[in-house]
Protein backbone atom coordinates (compact mmCIF):
# COMPACT_ATOMS: atom_id res chain seq x y z
CA UNK A 1 0.00 0.00 0.00
CA UNK A 2 1.33 3.19 -1.28
CA UNK A 3 -0.28 5.34 1.53
CA UNK A 4 -2.31 8.38 1.91
CA UNK A 5 -1.06 11.24 -0.85
CA UNK A 6 -1.56 15.44 0.03
CA UNK A 7 -4.11 14.97 -2.73
CA UNK A 8 -6.36 12.73 -0.40
CA UNK A 9 -5.79 14.75 2.29
CA UNK A 10 -6.90 17.73 0.66
CA UNK A 11 -10.08 15.75 -0.24
CA UNK A 12 -10.28 14.38 3.33
CA UNK A 13 -10.50 18.37 4.19
CA UNK A 14 -13.50 19.17 1.97
CA UNK A 15 -15.37 16.04 3.00
CA UNK A 16 -15.35 17.45 6.76
CA UNK A 17 -16.32 21.12 5.59
CA UNK A 18 -18.66 19.65 3.37
CA UNK A 19 -20.23 17.20 6.10
CA UNK A 20 -19.91 19.33 8.97
CA UNK A 21 -18.42 16.63 10.70
CA UNK A 22 -14.61 15.77 11.25
CA UNK A 23 -13.47 12.99 9.49
CA UNK A 24 -10.55 10.31 9.80
CA UNK A 25 -7.93 8.00 7.46
CA UNK A 26 -4.98 5.81 8.47
CA UNK A 27 -1.46 6.12 6.04
CA UNK A 28 -2.06 1.99 5.95
CA UNK A 29 1.76 2.47 5.61
CA UNK A 30 3.09 3.19 9.02
CA UNK A 31 1.09 1.50 11.51
CA UNK A 32 -0.85 4.09 13.64
CA UNK A 33 -0.09 7.07 11.34
CA UNK A 34 -3.92 8.80 11.10
CA UNK A 35 -4.64 11.85 9.22
CA UNK A 36 -7.59 13.93 11.23
CA UNK A 37 -9.63 16.18 9.44
CA UNK A 38 -11.89 19.21 11.50
CA UNK A 39 -15.49 20.52 10.30
CA UNK A 40 -13.84 23.85 10.25
CA UNK A 41 -11.04 22.62 7.75
CA UNK A 42 -8.14 22.12 10.02
CA UNK A 43 -5.76 18.49 9.46
CA UNK A 44 -3.75 17.08 12.14
CA UNK A 45 -1.26 14.17 11.57
CA UNK A 46 -1.12 11.83 14.98
CA UNK A 47 -0.45 8.50 15.78
CA UNK A 48 -1.29 5.54 17.98
CA UNK A 49 0.38 3.04 19.47
CA UNK A 50 0.29 0.59 22.42
CA UNK A 51 2.46 0.77 25.53
CA UNK A 52 2.40 -1.01 28.83
CA UNK A 53 -0.97 -2.45 27.51
CA UNK A 54 -2.45 0.84 27.48
CA UNK A 55 -3.76 2.86 24.26
CA UNK A 56 -1.85 5.84 23.67
CA UNK A 57 -1.45 8.26 21.12
CA UNK A 58 0.86 11.39 19.93
CA UNK A 59 0.38 14.40 18.00
CA UNK A 60 3.03 15.02 15.22
CA UNK A 61 1.84 17.98 13.31
CA UNK A 62 -0.71 20.11 11.22
CA UNK A 63 -1.29 19.59 7.48
CA UNK A 64 -0.15 21.50 5.26
CA UNK A 65 3.35 22.75 7.74
CA UNK A 66 4.20 18.87 7.57
CA UNK A 67 2.96 17.11 4.40
CA UNK A 68 2.22 13.30 3.93
CA UNK A 69 5.47 12.22 3.35
CA UNK A 70 7.42 14.28 6.02
CA UNK A 71 4.53 12.90 9.04
CA UNK A 72 5.29 9.46 7.17
CA UNK A 73 9.14 9.86 7.68
CA UNK A 74 8.36 11.44 11.33
CA UNK A 75 5.66 8.50 12.18
CA UNK A 76 8.40 6.00 11.44
CA UNK A 77 10.93 7.55 13.30
CA UNK A 78 8.06 7.41 16.29
CA UNK A 79 7.41 3.54 16.00
CA UNK A 80 10.82 3.26 16.18
CA UNK A 81 10.60 5.19 19.97
CA UNK A 82 7.98 2.88 20.52
CA UNK A 83 9.46 -0.06 20.02
CA UNK A 84 12.23 0.49 22.07
CA UNK A 85 9.63 1.22 25.27
CA UNK A 86 10.36 5.26 25.30
CA UNK A 87 6.23 6.17 25.97
CA UNK A 88 6.32 9.08 23.31
CA UNK A 89 3.86 11.01 24.23
CA UNK A 90 4.95 11.34 27.65
CA UNK A 91 8.38 12.38 25.93
CA UNK A 92 6.81 15.11 24.84
CA UNK A 93 5.18 16.57 27.66
CA UNK A 94 8.25 16.72 29.52
CA UNK A 95 10.19 18.53 26.93
CA UNK A 96 7.23 21.09 27.18
CA UNK A 97 8.07 21.04 30.74
CA UNK A 98 11.64 21.27 30.44
CA UNK A 99 11.20 24.03 27.81
CA UNK A 100 8.40 26.15 30.06
CA UNK A 101 11.06 25.89 33.12
CA UNK A 102 13.92 27.50 30.52
CA UNK A 103 14.75 30.85 32.14
CA UNK A 104 15.82 33.46 29.12
CA UNK A 105 17.20 36.49 29.29
CA UNK A 106 13.51 38.32 28.54
CA UNK A 107 12.35 36.50 31.86
CA UNK A 108 15.57 37.23 33.77
CA UNK A 109 14.94 40.55 33.34
CA UNK A 110 11.41 40.47 34.12
CA UNK A 111 12.33 39.01 37.45
CA UNK A 112 15.19 41.22 38.37
CA UNK A 113 13.24 44.44 37.47
CA UNK A 114 10.02 42.91 39.73
CA UNK A 115 12.47 43.02 42.42
CA UNK A 116 13.47 46.60 41.86
CA UNK A 117 10.03 47.30 41.48
CA UNK A 118 9.50 46.19 45.67
CA UNK A 119 12.76 48.76 46.55
CA UNK A 120 10.75 51.71 44.10
CA UNK A 121 7.68 51.08 45.54
CA UNK A 122 9.40 51.24 49.14
CA UNK A 123 11.22 54.57 47.95
CA UNK A 124 14.89 52.56 48.62
CA UNK A 125 17.22 51.79 45.55
CA UNK A 126 16.36 52.53 41.89
CA UNK A 127 14.64 55.73 41.39
CA UNK A 128 11.38 55.44 39.22
CA UNK A 129 12.79 57.45 36.07
CA UNK A 130 16.03 55.21 36.58
CA UNK A 131 14.09 51.91 36.24
CA UNK A 132 12.14 53.28 33.02
CA UNK A 133 15.12 53.98 31.30
CA UNK A 134 16.55 50.60 32.57
CA UNK A 135 13.29 49.11 30.85
CA UNK A 136 13.63 50.90 27.88
CA UNK A 137 17.39 49.89 27.19
CA UNK A 138 16.60 46.44 27.72
CA UNK A 139 14.01 46.48 24.90
CA UNK A 140 15.28 48.24 22.57
CA UNK A 141 19.11 46.61 22.88
CA UNK A 142 19.20 43.71 24.66
CA UNK A 143 15.56 41.77 24.12
CA UNK A 144 15.64 42.06 20.27
CA UNK A 145 19.32 39.75 20.56
CA UNK A 146 19.45 37.89 23.31
CA UNK A 147 16.14 38.09 25.07
CA UNK A 148 14.61 34.94 23.59
CA UNK A 149 18.04 32.49 24.36
CA UNK A 150 18.35 30.53 27.84
CA UNK A 151 20.21 32.91 30.25
CA UNK A 152 23.02 30.51 30.95
CA UNK A 153 24.33 29.88 27.54
CA UNK A 154 24.50 34.01 27.16
CA UNK A 155 28.50 34.12 26.04
CA UNK A 156 30.89 37.80 26.59
CA UNK A 157 30.66 37.68 22.83
CA UNK A 158 27.06 37.97 23.21
CA UNK A 159 26.83 40.61 25.29
CA UNK A 160 29.38 42.41 23.45
CA UNK A 161 27.33 42.83 20.22
CA UNK A 162 24.83 43.94 22.50
CA UNK A 163 26.48 46.95 23.72
CA UNK A 164 27.77 47.62 20.14
CA UNK A 165 24.36 48.32 18.81
CA UNK A 166 23.68 50.69 21.81
CA UNK A 167 26.49 52.46 21.07
CA UNK A 168 24.43 53.49 17.58
CA UNK A 169 22.09 55.46 19.95
CA UNK A 170 24.01 57.52 21.86
CA UNK A 171 27.30 58.13 23.44
CA UNK A 172 26.04 57.22 27.15
CA UNK A 173 24.14 54.14 26.28
CA UNK A 174 26.75 51.41 25.93
CA UNK A 175 27.75 52.34 29.29
CA UNK A 176 24.20 52.00 30.59
CA UNK A 177 23.78 49.16 29.16
CA UNK A 178 27.14 46.91 29.57
CA UNK A 179 25.61 48.19 33.43
CA UNK A 180 21.98 46.62 33.19
CA UNK A 181 23.39 43.74 31.63
CA UNK A 182 25.97 43.21 34.76
CA UNK A 183 23.17 43.41 36.53
CA UNK A 184 20.45 40.88 35.54
CA UNK A 185 23.17 38.54 35.31
CA UNK A 186 24.29 39.09 38.58
CA UNK A 187 20.40 38.13 40.01
CA UNK A 188 20.46 35.04 37.51
CA UNK A 189 23.21 34.21 39.89
CA UNK A 190 21.56 34.87 42.89
CA UNK A 191 18.54 32.87 41.83
CA UNK A 192 20.12 29.81 40.76
CA UNK A 193 19.45 30.88 36.80
CA UNK A 194 23.46 31.27 35.90
CA UNK A 195 26.18 29.96 36.86
CA UNK A 196 28.53 32.71 36.30
CA UNK A 197 28.02 36.91 34.73
CA UNK A 198 29.00 36.98 31.17
CA UNK A 199 29.89 40.44 31.95
CA UNK A 200 32.47 39.68 34.62
CA UNK A 201 35.42 40.27 32.57
CA UNK A 202 34.10 43.12 30.14
CA UNK A 203 35.39 46.17 29.97
CA UNK A 204 33.49 49.27 28.39
CA UNK A 205 36.80 50.51 26.92
CA UNK A 206 37.51 47.41 25.26
CA UNK A 207 34.07 46.82 23.04
CA UNK A 208 33.83 50.80 21.91
CA UNK A 209 37.15 52.03 22.80
CA UNK A 210 38.16 55.08 25.05
CA UNK A 211 35.42 57.59 26.55
CA UNK A 212 35.31 61.22 26.53
CA UNK A 213 36.44 61.86 30.11
CA UNK A 214 33.83 63.22 32.40
CA UNK A 215 33.38 67.06 31.91
CA UNK A 216 35.14 68.99 34.83
CA UNK A 217 32.48 70.91 37.23
CA UNK A 218 32.74 74.70 37.03
CA UNK A 219 33.02 76.73 40.75
CA UNK A 220 33.18 80.43 39.54
CA UNK A 221 35.31 82.86 41.40
CA UNK A 222 34.35 85.79 43.35
CA UNK A 223 34.42 88.38 40.49
CA UNK A 224 32.47 85.40 37.86
CA UNK A 225 29.96 85.16 40.63
CA UNK A 226 29.45 89.21 40.95
CA UNK A 227 28.68 89.20 37.65
CA UNK A 228 26.82 86.40 37.06
CA UNK A 229 24.41 87.58 39.89
CA UNK A 230 24.26 91.16 38.34
CA UNK A 231 23.13 89.64 35.11
CA UNK A 232 20.38 87.37 36.23
CA UNK A 233 17.62 90.16 35.97
CA UNK A 234 17.98 88.63 31.79
CA UNK A 235 16.19 86.18 32.79
CA UNK A 236 12.29 85.91 33.26
CA UNK A 237 11.46 86.59 37.23
CA UNK A 238 10.95 82.87 38.34
CA UNK A 239 13.91 81.15 36.49
CA UNK A 240 15.82 84.13 37.91
CA UNK A 241 14.50 83.20 41.72
CA UNK A 242 15.26 79.76 41.06
CA UNK A 243 18.59 80.04 39.87
CA UNK A 244 19.30 82.09 43.20
CA UNK A 245 17.73 79.37 45.06
CA UNK A 246 19.57 76.97 43.76
CA UNK A 247 23.30 78.48 44.14
CA UNK A 248 22.27 79.42 47.96
CA UNK A 249 21.13 75.69 48.64
CA UNK A 250 23.19 73.93 45.99
CA UNK A 251 19.71 71.51 44.90
CA UNK A 252 19.95 69.71 42.01
CA UNK A 253 18.21 70.75 39.07
CA UNK A 254 15.76 67.59 39.41
CA UNK A 255 15.30 69.15 42.90
CA UNK A 256 13.37 72.43 41.90
CA UNK A 257 12.64 71.27 38.59
CA UNK A 258 9.90 68.90 40.14
CA UNK A 259 8.99 71.34 43.78
CA UNK A 260 5.64 71.85 45.06
CA UNK A 261 4.22 74.93 46.72
CA UNK A 262 2.93 72.05 49.49
CA UNK A 263 7.01 71.57 50.33
CA UNK A 264 7.28 75.08 52.07
CA UNK A 265 6.45 75.39 55.67
CA UNK A 266 6.22 76.22 58.07
CA UNK A 267 5.79 79.86 56.98
CA UNK A 268 8.58 79.13 54.36
CA UNK A 269 11.04 78.94 56.77
CA UNK A 270 12.57 75.31 55.21
CA UNK A 271 12.14 73.32 52.32
CA UNK A 272 11.22 69.50 52.64
CA UNK A 273 12.08 67.63 49.90
CA UNK A 274 10.62 64.33 49.77
CA UNK A 275 12.23 61.40 50.48
CA UNK A 276 11.42 59.96 46.80
CA UNK A 277 12.79 62.82 45.20
CA UNK A 278 16.18 62.60 47.25
CA UNK A 279 18.99 60.84 45.64
CA UNK A 280 20.88 59.80 48.63
CA UNK A 281 17.79 57.51 50.14
CA UNK A 282 19.97 54.36 51.07
CA UNK A 283 20.66 55.77 54.77
CA UNK A 284 18.12 58.23 55.09
CA UNK A 285 14.57 58.72 55.70
CA UNK A 286 11.71 60.88 55.22
CA UNK A 287 12.53 64.52 53.40
CA UNK A 288 15.23 66.63 53.43
CA UNK A 289 15.15 69.45 55.35
CA UNK A 290 16.60 72.81 53.97
CA UNK A 291 16.38 76.03 56.49
CA UNK A 292 15.97 78.83 54.46
CA UNK A 293 17.61 82.60 55.51
CA UNK A 294 15.18 84.96 55.66
CA UNK A 295 16.19 86.67 52.56
CA UNK A 296 15.66 83.19 50.79
CA UNK A 297 11.70 82.98 52.14
CA UNK A 298 11.33 86.04 50.06
CA UNK A 299 12.26 84.51 47.11
CA UNK A 300 10.20 81.46 47.86
CA UNK A 301 7.19 83.60 48.71
CA UNK A 302 7.43 85.81 45.26
CA UNK A 303 7.67 82.40 43.76
CA UNK A 304 4.46 80.68 45.47
CA UNK A 305 3.23 84.45 44.20
CA UNK A 306 4.01 84.17 40.68
CA UNK A 307 2.80 80.33 40.67
CA UNK A 308 -0.73 81.68 41.56
CA UNK A 309 -2.72 78.36 41.95
CA UNK A 310 -0.61 75.86 40.11
CA UNK A 311 1.13 72.91 42.27
CA UNK A 312 4.71 73.69 41.25
CA UNK A 313 6.31 76.72 41.87
CA UNK A 314 8.16 76.93 38.24
CA UNK A 315 6.36 77.39 35.01
CA UNK A 316 6.30 74.25 32.78
CA UNK A 317 4.83 73.91 29.04
CA UNK A 318 2.93 71.31 28.01
CA UNK A 319 3.65 68.29 26.05
CA UNK A 320 2.53 69.38 22.33
CA UNK A 321 -0.49 67.51 21.45
CA UNK A 322 -0.71 65.45 24.81
CA UNK A 323 -2.56 67.79 27.10
CA UNK A 324 -0.16 66.77 30.14
CA UNK A 325 2.81 68.92 31.65
CA UNK A 326 6.33 68.04 30.36
CA UNK A 327 8.61 68.30 33.77
CA UNK A 328 11.74 68.18 31.42
CA UNK A 329 11.19 71.31 30.15
CA UNK A 330 11.90 73.27 33.10
CA UNK A 331 15.32 72.03 33.49
CA UNK A 332 16.14 73.03 29.92
CA UNK A 333 14.63 76.38 30.03
CA UNK A 334 16.83 76.77 33.27
CA UNK A 335 20.00 75.75 31.40
CA UNK A 336 18.76 77.61 28.57
CA UNK A 337 18.24 80.75 30.62
CA UNK A 338 21.63 80.40 31.95
CA UNK A 339 23.18 80.14 28.85
CA UNK A 340 21.51 83.36 27.05
CA UNK A 341 22.19 85.74 30.09
CA UNK A 342 25.88 84.72 29.70
CA UNK A 343 25.74 85.21 25.83
CA UNK A 344 23.43 88.65 26.16
CA UNK A 345 25.73 90.16 29.15
CA UNK A 346 29.33 89.16 26.79
CA UNK A 347 30.36 86.39 28.32
CA UNK A 348 32.29 87.80 31.65
CA UNK A 349 32.03 84.43 33.44
CA UNK A 350 32.80 80.77 32.03
CA UNK A 351 29.77 78.68 30.57
CA UNK A 352 28.08 76.43 33.14
CA UNK A 353 25.59 74.23 33.60
CA UNK A 354 22.79 73.90 36.51
CA UNK A 355 24.51 71.47 38.25
CA UNK A 356 27.98 73.65 38.09
CA UNK A 357 25.63 76.33 40.66
CA UNK A 358 25.88 73.17 42.77
CA UNK A 359 29.62 72.82 42.71
CA UNK A 360 30.11 76.72 42.79
CA UNK A 361 28.05 76.35 46.24
CA UNK A 362 30.32 73.33 47.43
CA UNK A 363 33.53 74.64 46.67
CA UNK A 364 32.37 78.34 48.38
CA UNK A 365 31.01 76.64 51.14
CA UNK A 366 34.79 75.06 51.83
CA UNK A 367 36.44 78.61 51.56
CA UNK A 368 34.23 80.19 53.90
CA UNK A 369 35.65 77.17 56.45
CA UNK A 370 32.09 75.20 56.71
CA UNK A 371 33.24 71.62 58.71
CA UNK A 372 33.19 68.72 56.66
CA UNK A 373 30.03 67.76 58.29
CA UNK A 374 28.11 70.67 57.82
CA UNK A 375 29.10 70.94 53.76
CA UNK A 376 27.96 66.87 53.48
CA UNK A 377 24.25 67.36 55.01
CA UNK A 378 24.34 70.83 52.88
CA UNK A 379 24.11 69.16 50.01
CA UNK A 380 22.28 66.19 51.01
CA UNK A 381 25.28 63.85 50.30
CA UNK A 382 25.82 60.41 51.54
CA UNK A 383 28.40 59.97 54.75
CA UNK A 384 31.19 57.23 54.35
CA UNK A 385 31.24 54.40 56.34
CA UNK A 386 29.92 53.73 59.70
CA UNK A 387 29.02 57.10 59.88
CA UNK A 388 26.43 56.58 57.32
CA UNK A 389 24.83 54.09 59.18
CA UNK A 390 24.87 55.46 62.78
CA UNK A 391 25.15 59.44 62.73
CA UNK A 392 21.44 60.46 61.47
CA UNK A 393 22.50 64.16 62.77
CA UNK A 394 21.03 66.29 60.25
CA UNK A 395 22.35 69.36 61.21
CA UNK A 396 19.67 71.70 60.89
CA UNK A 397 20.96 74.68 62.80
CA UNK A 398 24.30 74.24 61.21
CA UNK A 399 23.35 74.71 58.00
CA UNK A 400 21.50 77.40 58.60
CA UNK A 401 23.99 79.36 59.92
CA UNK A 402 26.12 78.36 57.32
CA UNK A 403 23.51 79.47 54.62
CA UNK A 404 22.74 82.77 56.38
CA UNK A 405 27.20 82.94 56.19
CA UNK A 406 26.81 81.69 52.36
CA UNK A 407 23.92 84.37 51.13
CA UNK A 408 26.21 87.37 52.53
CA UNK A 409 28.89 86.13 50.78
CA UNK A 410 26.99 85.78 47.97
CA UNK A 411 24.84 89.71 48.38
CA UNK A 412 28.87 91.12 48.80
CA UNK A 413 29.74 89.68 45.50
CA UNK A 414 26.99 91.41 43.78
CA UNK A 415 27.49 94.66 45.21
CA UNK A 416 31.03 94.03 44.51
CA UNK A 417 31.90 95.00 48.24
CA UNK A 418 33.88 91.18 48.61
CA UNK A 419 37.01 91.48 50.62
CA UNK A 420 40.18 90.80 48.81
CA UNK A 421 40.84 87.84 50.94
CA UNK A 422 37.73 85.45 50.03
CA UNK A 423 38.20 85.90 46.53
CA UNK A 424 40.60 83.46 45.10
CA UNK A 425 39.29 80.48 44.61
CA UNK A 426 39.95 77.28 42.88
CA UNK A 427 38.14 76.68 39.43
CA UNK A 428 36.95 73.86 40.09
CA UNK A 429 35.16 71.62 42.62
Amino acid sequence: MAGITDKEVRALIAKAQREGKAQYQADGTVPGLTISASKTGVASWYIRYRLAGKQKERTIGQYPAWGAAEAREKAKELRRDVENGIDIAQEKQKRKQEALSVVTVDKLADEYFAKVEKGVALRTGMRPHTLKQRKSIHERYVSPLIGRFEASTITPAMVVNVVKKAEAGGKTLPDITLTHCNLIFAHGIGSGACTSNPCRDLKLSAIVGPQEPPKQRIALGAEELGNFLRELHRMPRPYELAVRLMLLTGVRINTIAEARQEEFKPDFAVWEVPHDRRKNRRHTTGPFVIPLPAQAVEWVQELLKLADRDEYILPVNPVRGAGVRNPLSKRTTISGWIDRVRNESGGTWRRITPHDLRSTCKSWLSELRVDYETRQRYLDHALEGMDAIYDKSDFVTHRLAAANKWLACLNNFEAGTAQENVIKLPGAA
